[in-house]
Order: structure tokens, then sequence, then C-alpha cells
């Protein structure tokens, strides 16, 4: 008797040692994909269900990318007159992610994201750094060369999962 009892506890000691190392497994490598420069990424059922809930499991949701990232612009003409501006750089994107399903299934295992995707979009124009400081000195844009120089704060990214009623913010990794 005191063998099996022994046997019982060795094994509930085993499967709840194994369900810790699982959970752990799981919820250390559950981050999204994303990469920017592509515009690829996938989001699996794991990452929803964390974030937002199984609810949010939803064929074909809205998922955006936001970037942004302060900085601060020295310009200095070539009549030796230098000023100091300060502006952002973003990037956003909607998507409009595909769902993949388990095979002969109407179970959702998670959204792939690529650049077919996007339903919108906004980034900042080439020439909006220059118009800045031309603006701070109160001129217009005769051609005349700047040089232009920068300090950045730090990025901001997310990735944001939008379904019924809800919006989640995904972990990610590019």
């Amino acid at each position: 008797m005191a063998t099996q009892r022994r046997a019982k506890i060795l094994l509930l000691a085993s499967l709840g040692l194994t369900a810790v190392v699982l959970a752990t497994a799981t919820g250390a490598g559950a981050a999204a994909s994303f990469n920017p420069q592509t515009r690829t990424g996938f989001i699996s059922r794991g990452d929803v269900v964390a974030a937002g809930g199984a609810r949010a499991l939803v064929a074909d949701p809205l998922v955006a990318f936001n970037f942004s990232q302060a900085f601060t612009e020295t310009c200095t003409w070539t009549d030796g007159f230098s000023t100091q501006v300060s502006g952002s750089h973003f990037l956003f994107l909607l998507f409009q992610a595909e769902t993949r399903y388990a095979p002969g299934s109407h179970t959702i295992t998670g959204y792939r994201i690529s650049p077919a995707d996007i339903i919108d979009g906004d980034t900042n124009q080439a020439d909006e750094d220059r118009d800045l400081c031309l603006h701070a000195r109160g001129v217009s844009d005769d051609g005349s060369p700047i040089t232009q120089t920068y300090t950045f704060g730090p990025q901001v990214k997310t990735l944001t999962f939008f379904a019924p009623g809800t919006a989640v913010a995904l972990p990610f990794h590019s």
C-alpha cells in the first residue's frame, strides 16, 4: 500500500513539474512576430488568447503597427546660421490580417500579415524635416543647402489586435 502511495505521489509530482515547465516555456515563447521592413509577420492563437482571451479570436481582424521616434534636429545653413527644432518620425500601418485555420476545421490557429493585407497607412514625407528647419528660421525654401544633424530619442513600437469591442496590445519581436 505504501509503495502505491509513493508511486502516486511521484507521478503527481512529475505531472506538476511537467505542467510548470510547459507553462513557462509557452509563456516565454509567446510573442507575435512582425518585421517593419518587409511588412510581414505572424500572430499565433496563443498570442491572442493570452492578450485578449478566447473571445478575441475572430476571422480576418484588423491589426495596426505603429512606430514613432522623437528627435531633435540641428539645422545649419552655409552662412553659419544654426537652429534646433524638434519633431517625430512615424510609421502607421493598418492590416486586415489573414486568418489561418487548423486543417479540416474552423479552429483558428493564427493570423498572417503581409504587404498585400495593408488597407491603410501613413508615414513622414521626405521633405518634412527640411520644412521644420525652414519654418524655424522663418524663410521659404530657396534651395540653399542645409546640414541636418539628428539626436534621436527612444523608439516606440506597438502592434495592436482589434477584435469586436476590444483592442489589445500584443508583445512582439522583429
